[in-house]
């Protein structure tokens, strides 16, 4: 299983257990990030999870 799908499954689990909208971005390097939805300073949007 990729990575990216992977960390969208992390994002869904934070989500659900927080209250809070996660968003999976890749960052211009290439990385890929799961963090709280908010400023994504340029990254690239790939997911985003609600609760």
């Amino acid at each position: 299983m990729s990575n990216a799908i992977q960390l969208i499954k992390h994002a869904q689990q934070l989500a659900t257990a927080s209250g809070y909208t996660h968003i999976v971005v890749q960052a211009a390097r290439g990385q890929i990030v799961v963090m709280r939805d908010g400023n994504r300073y340029g990254a690239k949007l790939l997911e985003r999870c609600r609760p």
